[in-house]
């Protein structure tokens, strides 16, 4: 049997969609060519290129490989496969690690299957391929593993020949990790709220249709998003001129201003879960527009905004839990941004014509948002004579980190970390979403590749479309929920609370078992009783269907675990267990406390 055939036949065993997907596959190796290096193994030339040594590639390899592994990763991303000397030696030394083996070339990857025995790699059960895709497909992995630090590799000598991509790639691990990061600090300090809110508004599931019964309503409407940043201030005396050509969308901190300038705006979303995100809405008093939000958002929410409200749905293991026994809503891509939900509100409604206001992603001027905003007034509010609302300007833009990037008009402008996140969020969906046109009308606001400047005077000559508009608004507030969700979700509710009563008392189970797991360590006694009901405790705890429900507040504490690289002595692990089972159980009785009182 030869080297492609031996290949595949393990292929087809572990990867069966990418056996198939090759089988399907018209090759073109022409522009390769492999010979045999001195050591005697194969190596490639690619455009007059060698991706390998022509001396020894494994000892290259082995050079290369060595002092490249942080301490700190759990997933390392090869970026290009060529002959897979690298993957495999990393693989030699390293037997922790999970890997992801990315290669966009596919004629690439067949041609490797061809030249080299690559056993190690396709039955090593820690290996992920990701052949002939898109960089945003890592996270379809990448998900798998959360909690868990991203190390990227790449092979420097495929990296000019399929440079887009890799530049591609090396952007999304980056922004990866940062709202990684940011989304670990979030849920530490809005874990509890996000589950204390979504059970006090669980019954808006059985109300609140969901986004997707939108679908190719409005499509056909070009939509403005209203964000309110400070370029706002010279878009509001125009807002009602636009409102009559624009299918129009406010993010929550902009309302007041759409109010302001005389407009409601067709769609205001709300999907911040705290308290003071809430007080944006005060003294909004509208009736007309349309709420879109989330289960989690802060309850006072529902009962500001009196109009028609839609559900999108939640990204928190109860919400859907919920969801999945009553009726899935519709899920938003999570930027980490109000505004960033907003656009991706209009992409799920297939809207191809996106023109942004308000979307600065920075500070322009150094100020933080439009005149007569919440945040704007609360520093009037909080000011005094020896502390005035420029020093609390000053505080909340000095303090987030400033630094300096271009703007939509060629100049500098001001942003910070958060900023730049959601900056590059937009970027990666312009990549993704080339059939939408988006545009921003800010001219001092961050430049955001793929999301062209665009002057006012251009949106006040669209065509007049509100009274078409208007007709179809109306069949927007036509749509109902079934009659029947709130009894499912009664039931979910009841089975839901079965789960965590279970859970906690497996929980409690646990804990008493550690604490004499670890009593019989220090005595020196026989641990493998302890250890065998402890696995049969876990078993349970896996098949629990709460067990991902109460776990969602665990998070941080299990990522700090996996993050702790450090040699850990046999009672240190097992004080780990003991505080994870405390972990878990009062999580459950967290849980419990709050959906008991919605009975």
């Amino acid at each position: 049997m030869n080297l492609f055939n031996s290949n595949m036949n393990l292929l087809k065993r572990r990867f069966p969609y990418l056996h198939d997907m090759i089988l399907s596959y018209s090759s073109n190796t022409l522009h390769y060519s492999a010979e045999i290096s001195r050591s005697g193994d194969p190596t490639l030339q690619i455009n007059g290129t060698y991706i390998h040594s022509k001396f020894d590639p494994r000892r290259e390899a082995s050079r290369f490989i060595s002092g490249k592994i942080s301490p700190e990763a759990g997933i390392v991303i090869f970026a290009g496969l060529g002959l897979g000397y690298h993957a495999e030696e990393f693989i030699r030394i390293d037997n922790v690690r999970d890997i992801i083996i990315v290669e966009p070339d596919i004629d690439l990857f067949i041609l490797a299957l061809h030249e080299r025995e690559l056993s190690s790699l396709i039955q090593c059960s820690r290996v992920r391929f990701l052949i002939g895709g898109e960089p945003e497909d890592c996270s379809l992995f990448l998900e798998q593993h959360p909690g868990k630090i991203v190390q990227l590799i790449i092979l420097r000598s495929l990296y000019s020949i399929k440079q887009t991509f890799y530049e591609h790639l090396e952007i999304f691990i980056q922004n990866y990790a940062s709202r990684k990061e940011i989304n670990l600090s979030t849920l530490k300090r809005f874990g509890k709220l996000w589950v204390r809110n979504l059970s006090e508004n669980a019954r808006q599931l059985a109300d609140a249709p969901g986004i997707n019964t939108l679908k190719d309503l409005l499509s056909s409407y070009p939509a403005l998003l209203i964000a309110a940043g400070p370029s706002l201030d010279q878009v509001k005396p125009h807002l009602k001129e636009l409102q009559k050509r624009f299918l129009t969308i406010a993010v929550d901190t902009s309302l007041r201003a759409c109010i302001d300038a005389g407009i409601e705006p067709d769609f205001t979303v709300v999907v911040d879960p705290q308290y003071w995100n809430s007080r944006h809405l005060d003294r909004c008093k509208t009736n007309k527009t349309i709420l879109l939000s989330e289960t989690s958002t802060y309850p006072t929410v529902f009962r500001q905004i009196t109009g028609k409200t839609f559900l999108c749905s939640s990204s928190f293991p109860l919400g859907l839990y919920l969801e999945e026994k009553t009726e899935i809503k519709g899920k938003l891509k999570a930027g980490g941004s109000v505004a960033t939900a907003a656009w991706d509100f209009c992409r799920t409604l297939n809207i191809d014509d996106i023109w942004c206001t308000g979307l600065d992603l920075g500070f322009p001027g150094k100020q933080t948002h439009c005149r007569g905003s919440f945040f704007e007034q609360r520093a009037h509010w909080l000011s005094e004579r020896v502390s005035p609302s420029e020093t609390f300007s000053w505080h909340a833009l000095n303090d987030a980190g400033l630094s300096a990037v271009e703007s939509n008009s060629g100049t500098l402008t001001w942003t910070d970390k958060r900023m730049s996140v959601y900056s590059r969020w937009f970027e990666e969906q312009m990549l993704n979403y080339k059939n939408i046109r988006s545009w921003n009308l800010s001219e001092g606001g961050i430049k955001i590749q793929g999301m062209p400047k665009k002057f006012l005077k251009e949106a006040l000559e669209k065509p007049i479309i509100r009274d078409d508009l208007n007709d179809a608004l109306k069949t927007v507030l036509q749509i109902q929920t079934p009659n029947s969700l709130l009894e499912k979700l009664d039931a979910a509710m009841n089975e839901l609370l079965a789960g965590l009563r279970h859970l906690k008392g497996l929980s409690e189970v646990g804990l008493k078992g550690t604490q004499s797991l670890k009593i019989a360590f220090e005595n020196r006694e026989d641990l493998q009783p302890y250890l065998d009901k402890l696995t049969e405790l876990d078993e349970k705890i896996i098949k629990s269907v709460s067990k991902d429900i109460a776990g969602f507040i665990l998070q941080n504490f299990i990522s700090g675990i996996i993050r702790d690289n450090s040699e850990k002595k046999g009672v240190e692990i097992i004080n780990n267990s003991i505080n994870l089972y405390r972990e878990l159980h009062n999580s459950v009785l967290f849980h419990l406390n709050l959906l008991e009182k919605t009975q």
